[in-house]
Parts: structure tokens; C-alpha cells; sequence
């Protein structure tokens, strides 16, 4: 047997060197500069993704990329529902002022006495009509002393006065607090009353120039800036931080919170 190497003829053959050149690369060395990576490596040395580790998507990273954030409460009332709310409760205290001086006022006993030639014909043609009308104890009185007729109207008009005023303050309360606490129905409500009461206006002046006679200045003035402040609280209700807040605080109960 020849001892030639049968790769390299006319050489001597070396059994050590099968296992180098296996090892070898027969077109040289790597023309990239670097070995090949093992496995599990990036051959290009660095991370395949080029934004980072991969985190799974939050809320905020939807909201940044245009999608839903989650929904939050508002965490503090704008000062322009305050507003709002004491401005109602002002118009409250002016509007109950208002009907106090009203009642005690001549007013009610000149709108009667104007009317009494009418009032006292239409009594007697009632009283012709039914005759157990004339033995009425209110009726004779009314028909025999106008004056004390009135004054007894007029006492019984404060009466009910009074309890007007209770009311109306309970309801100028009940609507200011809510519409400051941001409740989206209770600004629409205010907004109805408010438009109400300027078109009440428009007859109820008129009708004190005509009747209350020297407090007439008086009584007018005081409704006027109580209709005025309830006017204006709904407009501060309506302003730009008022309505984001009362839309955050809408969406904020529909997500479930209270």
C-alpha cells in the first residue's frame, strides 16, 4: 500500500490532518469577519426587534395610538357649577322676596277694587239666582263692607304666601344643588324654569306698575334681579367647564362608577 496522501499526491500522508481540514473552509476564510452564530443567536448582533422588548399593549399605549382609554371620574367640580349653584340660591331668596312684598302690599285690594263694580254685579245676579246665597255669612259681609272683605283676602293671601315662599326656596335649593353636583337633567330642568320665568316677566311688571302703586319701584326691582340671577346661573351651568365636567361625570356612571 502507498503511504502518498491520495488528496495531495506526492505527499506524504498525514491521518491527522483529515480531521483539521475537515474543519477548514475550502473557499478560505468567512468574508463576513465573524464566525456563525450558534443557535438561539441573532447573526446580525442585535435584537430582531428593533422598538425593544416586546410588552403586551396597555391602556395608555391604545390611547396613544388612537384607541380607548379607560374611563376615569372627573376628579374636581369647575368652579363655574359653584357659581352656578349660589347664583340659583340667590334667585331663590329674591324670588321669595319678591312675592312677600306682593302679598303685603296694596296691590291685591287694588286689583279688586278696580274690578269691584263687576265682582259686585255678578254676586247679585248670583244671588237672585239661588236664594239661599244671600244668607251666606261671607257674602252679606262682602256685600255690605267691600274694605273688610279685602282685608280678609288680603290675610288669607299671606297665608298662602308664606307657604309659597317655603317652597319656593325648597325648590330653588333642590334644583341649585344638583345642577352644582354636575347632574346633566337637572341644568336642562333649570333652563326650562328660567325660560319660564322671562316670559312671566313680561306680565307680571306691567301688572305691579299698574296696582302696587308707590311700592311699585320696590317690588319690581327686587323680581327683576331674582329672575336675573337664576338666568344667570344657568348660563354659568352651560359654560365650557361646566358641560365637560357634567360629560365626563355621564360617562364616568355608564362605565359604572357612582
Amino acid at each position: 500500500m502507498s503511504n502518498n496522501d491520495p488528496n495531495q499526491p506526492g505527499q506524504p500522508y498525514n491521518p491527522d490532518s483529515a480531521g483539521q481540514g475537515s474543519q477548514q473552509n475550502p473557499y478560505g476564510e468567512n468574508p463576513y469577519g465573524q464566525q456563525p452564530s450558534a443557535a438561539g443567536q441573532n447573526p446580525y448582533g442585535q435584537n430582531p426587534n428593533p422598538y425593544g422588548q416586546p410588552q403586551a399593549p396597555g391602556y395608555d399605549q391604545y390611547a396613544a395610538q388612537g384607541g380607548y382609554a379607560a374611563v376615569q371620574p372627573p376628579v374636581e367640580r369647575p368652579r363655574t357649577l359653584a357659581i352656578a349653584f349660589g347664583l340659583i340660591m340667590l334667585a331663590g331668596i329674591f324670588s321669595a322676596l319678591s312675592s312677600w312684598l306682593m302679598a303685603t302690599s296694596n296691590m291685591m285690594a287694588n286689583m279688586i277694587g278696580q274690578q269691584w263694580s263687576l265682582v259686585q254685579e255678578e254676586f247679585q245676579n248670583q244671588m237672585q239666582s239661588t236664594p239661599g246665597m244671600n244668607k251666606d255669612p261671607l257674602v252679606e259681609q262682602m256685600m255690605q263692607s267691600p274694605e273688610a272683605f279685602m282685608a280678609q283676602v288680603n290675610s288669607m293671601i299671606s297665608s298662602f304666601v308664606i307657604v309659597g315662599m317655603i317652597i319656593t326656596l325648597g325648590l330653588y335649593f333642590l334644583v341649585g344643588f344638583f345642577v352644582g353636583r354636575g347632574v346633566g337633567g337637572m341644568r336642562i330642568l333649570a333652563t326650562i324654569l328660567a325660560a319660564l320665568s322671562l316670559l312671566n316677566l313680561v306680565t307680571t311688571v306691567p301688572m305691579v306698575s299698574m296696582f302696587a302703586d308707590t311700592q311699585a319701584g320696590l317690588i319690581n326691582a327686587v323680581y327683576v334681579v331674582g329672575i336675573l340671577l337664576g338666568v344667570a346661573g344657568v348660563v354659568f351651568a352651560w359654560l365650557r367647564p361646566s358641560s365637560e365636567y357634567i360629560a365626563q361625570r355621564r360617562m364616568a356612571r355608564r362605565a359604572g362608577y357612582r
